[in-house]
Order: C-alpha cells, then sequence, then structure tokens
C-alpha cells in the first residue's frame, strides 16, 4: 500500500478571505465567515490545527472580571461569557461554569480583594469577598490557612483543544477550504491591498487576509507590507495531574492576581484530569518549549498551598506552552498601511476567552471592506452532530449497538474506543497524526501517556493513512516512532 504523508495538498484559487493561523482565534473567525456567502480559506503552518497557544493554556473560560476595565480585551471577554453553554453545545465541547476563587492565604493578600471586586465590578462580572469559611465550603480542597477569598462564579473550563477543532470543523463542512502544513512565505501587494498569498505549495489570490497567526503575527504584518510590530513568546510551564485528584475539584483555585501576574492555578478540567500552572516569562525563542526542574518546583509549591492535597504522587507529566505577547495587546482592526490586511493579534493568555465576541468583531471588519461578510447564508450548517464517546456514557450497551467498533477499547486510560479513533479520521478536518488523534479523541492522552495503548492506536491511525504503524507520523510529518521494519 502507498503511504500518505500528511502534507498540505496543492494551494491554487481565488478566495474572498484568507485567514492566516489556526488556533482558536483564526479558526473561531473560520467558523463564523462560514456561516456567510464569502469564499474563505484557512492557512495553518503547523501539520494540524491548534498547535500553538490554543493547546498549551489552562482551559478557563474567564468572566472578565480580572481584565483592566475598559480595554477591548475586556469588552470581547465579557460579550462572549454568556453563551459559552449555547456554543458548546453546537461544537461538541466539553463545558462547566464552575467558578474561580481566588484565595488570600495572608491579611496583605486579603486587603486587595476589594479593589479586584471595584475591578470586576466596572468590567459588568460578578464578583464576591468570601471567608475562608466560605471558601472552604465553595471548594473543600482549599488549605485551612485560607483567610478569604475572591469568588468570580461565572468562570468556566472548556476543552480549548476541543473548541479549537470544533470551529474548524463546523467551518470546513459549511466550505471553509481548511489547509494544514501550509506556511504563509509572502504576499503579492499591489496599489496597498493583498492580493495574493504565496506558499510553498502554490499561491492563492484573495479579496482580504485575516492575520490570526498569534506569535508570528508581527512577520505576517511584516511580510504583507503592513504596520510594524513587535510579538515575542511567553512561556508557561505546567503539571498535569491525574483525574484520580482532578475529579474531586469543584472550582477553579487560584492565588490573589497582581498587577504582574493571574499567578498560578489549580485547574480542573473538562476531562477531570488537573492543571497546576501556568508561570508567564518572556523570552526570545519562538519554538522554546523546555521546562526546567526550578521552575516547576515553584509551580508545585504555588499550588500546594493553596491546595494541600496536591502530591506528586498524582503528577502525569509536565509541559510548557508559549502564548503571544504583544504591546500593545488585542489589536483587532484594519492594518493603517494595507487597507484589506485585518489583523486578529496580540491576543493573549485570554484568546479562548474572548474568541466567539473577536470573530464577530472581525467580521464587522471585513463587511466594512466591502466583502460579502455581512447576510447569513439560510443553508449554513449551525451546529455539529456529536460524537458519541464511551467515557461517562450513561449507556454504554447502545453504544455497541450503534457500532461493535465501541466494543474495542483501545486507550483504557481514557476509554477510547477504536469507534472513536475512526471518527477523528472521518472527520472534514480529520487527524493526520498520533498527535491528531489525541486532540481529537484523548487517546494517549491519560494517565500513562501513551505507554499501553500507542501500538493500538498507531496501528488504527496506519489503516486509515494506507501505510506501516512505524512510519505514522507522532506530530510533524517527520516526527515518526522512530521504528523501522
Amino acid at each position: 500500500m502507498r503511504y500518505i504523508s500528511p502534507v498540505a495538498e496543492a494551494v491554487t484559487g481565488t478566495y474572498d478571505v484568507a485567514i492566516v493561523g489556526g488556533g482558536v482565534v483564526g479558526c473561531a473567525i473560520a467558523r463564523e465567515l462560514s456561516f456567510t456567502g464569502a469564499r474563505v480559506v484557512l492557512l495553518e503552518a503547523a501539520h494540524d490545527l491548534c498547535e500553538g497557544a490554543s493547546k498549551g493554556n489552562t482551559g478557563i473560560t474567564t468572566s472578565g472580571a480580572d481584565c483592566t476595565p475598559g480595554t477591548l480585551e475586556a469588552r470581547l471577554v465579557r460579550e462572549s461569557s454568556p453563551g459559552w453553554e449555547e456554543l458548546c453545545a453546537t461544537l461538541d465541547t466539553p463545558f462547566r461554569r464552575i467558578g474561580t476563587l481566588a484565595v488570600a492565604m495572608t491579611e496583605e493578600e486579603r486587603d486587595r480583594l476589594p479593589a479586584l471586586v471595584a475591578e470586576a465590578g466596572e468590567n459588568g462580572a460578578p464578583a464576591e469577598i468570601v471567608t475562608g469559611e466560605q471558601a472552604r465550603a465553595l471548594e473543600p480542597l482549599i488549605s485551612e490557612d485560607a483567610v478569604a477569598a475572591l469568588h468570580f462564579p461565572q468562570d468556566g473550563i472548556i476543552d480549548s483543544i476541543r473548541l479549537t477543532i470544533g470551529y474548524a470543523e463546523l467551518a470546513a463542512r459549511n466550505g471553509v477550504r481548511v489547509l494544514r502544513g501550509c506556511p504563509v512565505t509572502g504576499f503579492e501587494v499591489a496599489e496597498g491591498r493583498v492580493v495574493a498569498v504565496r506558499t510553498p505549495a502554490g499561491t492563492l489570490w484573495t479579496g482580504a487576509v485575516v492575520n490570526a497567526a498569534g506569535v508570528e503575527a508581527d512577520t505576517i504584518s511584516r511580510l504583507a507590507g503592513g504596520e510594524e510590530f513587535r510579538c515575542w513568546p511567553r512561556q508557561g510551564q505546567y503539571w498535569l495531574l491525574d483525574r484520580e485528584l482532578g475529579q474531586r475539584f469543584q472550582a477553579v483555585v487560584g492565588g490573589v492576581p497582581t498587577e504582574v501576574t493571574r499567578g498560578i492555578y489549580c485547574v480542573p478540567t473538562t476531562n477531570q484530569s488537573l492543571l497546576l500552572g501556568p508561570t508567564a516569562v518572556d523570552h526570545d525563542d519562538r519554538r522554546l518549549k523546555a521546562v526546567d526542574a526550578e521552575t516547576l518546583d515553584a509551580v508545585f509549591a504555588a499550588a500546594q498551598r493553596l491546595v494541600p492535597s496536591v502530591r506528586r504522587e498524582y503528577a502525569i507529566k509536565t509541559f510548557a506552552a508559549n502564548r503571544p505577547a504583544s504591546d500593545p495587546v488585542y489589536r483587532v482592526a484594519v492594518d493603517s498601511r494595507i487597507e484589506n490586511l485585518v489583523h486578529a493579534a496580540g491576543i493573549r493568555s485570554t484568546g479562548v476567552s474572548s474568541s466567539p465576541a473577536t470573530a464577530r468583531m472581525v467580521r464587522g471588519l471585513l463587511a466594512g471592506l466591502g466583502l460579502p461578510v455581512d447576510e447569513d447564508r439560510r443553508d449554513a450548517l449551525r451546529a455539529l452532530e456529536p460524537i458519541p464517546r464511551l467515557l461517562g456514557h450513561p449507556e454504554p450497551e447502545q453504544l455497541f449497538a450503534l457500532d461493535p467498533r465501541y466494543g474495542q477499547v483501545v486507550c483504557a486510560c481514557e476509554q477510547v474506543t477504536a469507534a472513536e479513533i475512526a471518527a477523528a479520521h472521518e472527520m472534514a478536518v480529520p487527524a493526520r497524526s498520533l498527535e491528531g488523534v489525541r486532540k481529537r479523541t484523548r487517546a494517549t492522552g491519560g494517565r500513562c501517556q501513551g505507554a499501553l495503548c500507542m501500538a493500538g492506536v498507531s496501528f488504527l491511525h496506519s489503516l486509515h493513512h494506507n501505510g506501516p504503524p512505524w512510519r505514522v507520523p507522532v506530530s510533524e510529518p517527520d516526527a515518526t516512532l522512530g521504528v523501522e521494519q
């Protein structure tokens, strides 16, 4: 059989809008534009969507209480917050509005709470100061030494990877062309307008470009001849802990925010595992994702100060991710030099939380430029049909009747079945690597991190891609399992 390498298809064609960047913001914009009659293409440099900050974040949907009042960030987060339940129901994405507790462990920290409540009030976000005893009633795992806490009841937790994939999947089913492994190498500009986008796989013509390239947004602007600004990576290091602890949490727990940082959080995920982090360290290497023992020790100590039951015996893995930093933040506007270049740049750690409203704002900007995006199509698909999943299903026997492959559990830790892995390969934006399977199903993402199920997952993946299991990519096309026949 011929092995199909996961490389980008040939790039040709004419589009109304080209979106650069397949993170949560770019994919949210693609979904929003897919409801219109515009011809849209999304270009992502990596082998799959959601490979940057959208993959390596806490998965918190903030209500905007801790955003700086009067900023575009605060406005877009607040506009997005009320709609998460309805939106996630259409995108097959887990979401729970469990609230956040910013825990004061000292009198000095408690004294900072009234100012934070006032800030939340300016943003229109609910917040209240509770006593240490009241905080422990909301989250019994909080330290007995806590003297008070600030409660943000409208905060939630979301699977940010499933959200990003869901945005793109719905967009693709509505006709958006999604190109992965397709970096933008340049633009053709005529009379102050981008007329074409160049990639290694070819050139496509476009009426407008949306720059949603994350930490590379400054590079895209420069290539197009647009505004000069600087982006840089802000690294966060994390611990992932087992669901044996994570499922006991009832709220997100963090420290008291300062002017410099929101601090370290204990975040129960929608999959019931637990994230500790992140740190926030600026650097210049956009590819650096290394962790170090000293930083991880500090993260663990900060989390354990808030929740003493956090112990290393629950640890599954550590990792680091870069989120985009820039000055100013939240540059969502038409470029001042290139009249059909729209930036959705500088969207830092709240990119998930603001993505619905950011997408609507970008659509409005494009409409103002005369692009055909102001009216919705009547035939546009508005919701994805959920993929049935074995984990947590109330009546598994119904799944077995639906598809016998639900009886074949491939990943024991996450109870991922052969049916779910098959579904990940049959999507409009299918898995092209083992990492792609993990993002769509969580196979290899549980307690053993693939130690027990990697062989089975790679075998099933190889069946869908006409190649031997040892040749399937783990992530980028050349990153295989490293095993020869």
